[in-house]
C-alpha cells in the first residue's frame, strides 16, 4: 500500500491561513488608519466653516452693538426731549393758571358789595383776604366759592370789624383746598346777590 505524508500540506495550509490573517489585519489597520485620516480631514474642515461662522457672527454682532448703542442715544435724546416738552406745557399751564383764576374770582365777588384785598395761591390752596360791608356779603362769597367746583373746602379763617373811611366793615380771611384739576372744568354756579 501506498502511504501519502499529508502533514506538509497541513503545515503550508497553516501558514497560508496565519498569512491571510496577518494581510486581512494589516489590511484593516491600514483601512483604519485611512478612515482616520479622512474623518479628521472632515472634522478639520467643519471646524474651519465653524470658526469662519464664528468670525462673521462676531462682526455681525459689533455691528448690533454699536447700532443698539446708537438707539440707546437715540431713547436718551428722545427722553431728554420728552422731558423738555412737559416742562414747557408745565409753564403754559402754570401760565395760564392765575388768568384764569383772576377771571373766575371776578366772577363771584359779590359786586358793590365786597372787595378782595389779597389773594394767594399755590398748587394746593388758595387764601383770599378781603372787606365786604357786611356777614351775609361774605356768606354768599363763601357760598358762590363752593358752588364753583373749584375747591373741595371752603373755610372761613378770621372775620373782624373794621372801620375804614367811616364805615363799618368786615375784614375777612378765607382758606380754599383746591379741587384736582380734572374736576375744576365747567363754569361756576352763581349764588344770589343780596340786597
Amino acid at each position: 500500500m501506498i502511504r501519502i505524508n499529508l502533514l506538509p500540506y497541513r503545515a503550508a495550509r497553516s501558514k497560508e491561513n496565519i498569512r491571510k490573517q496577518i494581510s486581512i489585519f494589516l489590511l484593516s489597520f491600514v483601512l483604519f488608519i485611512v478612515l482616520l485620516g479622512v474623518f479628521n480631514i472632515y472634522l478639520n474642515s467643519q471646524k474651519n466653516k465653524l470658526s469662519d461662522n464664528l468670525d462673521q457672527l462676531k462682526k455681525e454682532v459689533a455691528l448690533y452693538e454699536a447700532q443698539a448703542r446708537q438707539v440707546e442715544e437715540i431713547k436718551k435724546k428722545l427722553d431728554t426731549l420728552n422731558k423738555q416738552i412737559e416742562v414747557v406745557n408745565q409753564l403754559k399751564d402754570y401760565r395760564e393758571k392765575p388768568p384764569k383764576l383772576l377771571a373766575k374770582m371776578t366772577e363771584m365777588v359779590v359786586p358793590g358789595r365786597m372787595q378782595l384785598t389779597r389773594l394767594t395761591s399755590d398748587d394746593a390752596s388758595l387764601a383770599l383776604q378781603g372787606m365786604a360791608l357786611d356777614n351775609e356779603t361774605v356768606a354768599v362769597f363763601m357760598l358762590r366759592l363752593e358752588r364753583s367746583a373749584l375747591f373741595s373746602a371752603v373755610n372761613l379763617t378770621s372775620s373782624q370789624q373794621v372801620n375804614k373811611y367811616n364805615v363799618d366793615m368786615k375784614q375777612f380771611l378765607i382758606t380754599c383746598i383746591k379741587m384736582p384739576a380734572a374736576a375744576s372744568v365747567g363754569p361756576p354756579k352763581t349764588a344770589e346777590t343780596p340786597k
